[in-house]
């Protein structure tokens, strides 16, 4: 199968964050089912593209910031196979990721539907409509919940992975006791590093943090480390940086947002605490650094969980099934 993925970001690993994380490693998992995958990405005529090079199937990932919606439309209205993958709520919520009262807050529509009652209000109804003439994938079943209430069609859930060979643990190298958090926009507060700031201060620990570093850096900082932090207080659809460290095999510590809900069973492949909540967070740290033997029980379970459901050929699996679907109408 040829597979056309839109996409705007051309940033390289860990600049670009969670989108262009998985434009890479979901264009691995492919070609490692057999597919042939190409990007586009900006460059030339999309429709002299998709006459020439003829995809079978295109996925739409993020567009909405730089390269607009003409290719969008002209795959609608030429009625081509596609299917829109989304990463967060741009339409139908004006700030994207559910947030309210200066990001302190979640909203609504996390729970229920949108009430317009934050700074930003909802997203132009004409985005929804835009989006909904074509069929969308959710990356975790609680987000594709979400969409649904709040009048975005969804039409399939394919959750992500990694590259499990890549990131993998190296019991040598593990320094008991030590927290680690990685993320490629920490400076922005709905990634939560205030939250987790907050934590370490109650228990008098310290956490490295890991930005705009290279694959590698990241692997062999996660390798050292004992117990991976992922404090985001945004609906997260699914974090990429986290299924990284339960694939290293450390201890994970989410807030329990949506994404972080998907990925780990609270107490067998890691630990949720409510979102924003420093203090439930710090005690959950304390209770880790007091036992090394939890974290090494927690972290090998996650590390299970990523061999059986989340490597890059299950991933490629997942997606290829939503192409076929797609592709038979």
């Amino acid at each position: 199968m040829k597979v056309l993925l839109v996409h705007e970001d051309r940033r390289s690993y860990g600049q670009g964050g969670g989108a262009e994380t998985m434009l890479r490693d979901l264009t691995r998992a492919l070609e490692l089912c057999g597919h042939e995958v190409k990007w586009y990405q900006g460059e030339g005529d999309f429709e002299t593209m998709m006459t020439t090079w003829k995809p079978d199937v295109c996925q739409v990932m993020t567009v909405h910031n730089f390269l607009g919606f003409a290719q969008v439309r002209w795959l609608q209205r030429n009625r081509y196979p596609h299917v829109w993958a989304l990463m967060d709520y741009w339409p139908f919520c004006g700030g994207r990721m559910l947030l309210k009262a200066g990001d302190r807050e979640s909203c609504a529509a996390v729970r229920g539907v949108c009430d317009g009652e934050c700074e930003k209000g909802p997203a132009a109804l004409i985005l929804r409509e835009l989006v909904n003439r074509s069929p969308v994938l959710a990356l975790n079943e609680n987000t594709a919940a979400i969409y649904r209430r709040n009048g975005l069609r969804c039409d399939f859930v394919a959750e992500l992975g990694t590259d499990a060979d890549y990131f993998h643990p190296a019991p040598n190298k593990r320094k008991p006791g030590t927290i680690i958090t990685t993320s490629a926009w920490p400076g922005f507060s709905t990634k939560g590093m205030h939250v987790l700031k907050a934590a370490l201060a109650q228990i008098g620990a310290q956490a490295t943090l890991v930005t705009g570093k290279s694959r590698q850096e990241v692997r062999d900082a996660l390798q050292t480390a004992a117990i991976f932090v992922f404090p985001s207080t945004y609906e997260e659809t699914y974090g990429l940086c986290l299924t990284e460290a339960m694939a290293t095999g450390l201890a994970c510590v989410a807030s329990d947002v949506c994404g972080s809900r998907a990925q780990i069973t609270d107490g067998e492949t890691g630990r949720l605490f409510p979102n924003r909540d420093a203090g439930v967070l710090a005690g959950i740290l304390r209770e880790l650094l007091d036992d090394d033997g939890e974290c090494r029980r927690l972290g090998a379970n996650a590390r299970t969980h990523i061999l059986s459901e989340h490597t890059l050929e299950a991933v490629g699996r997942r997606f290829e099934a939503v192409y076929r679907k797609v592709s038979n109408g």
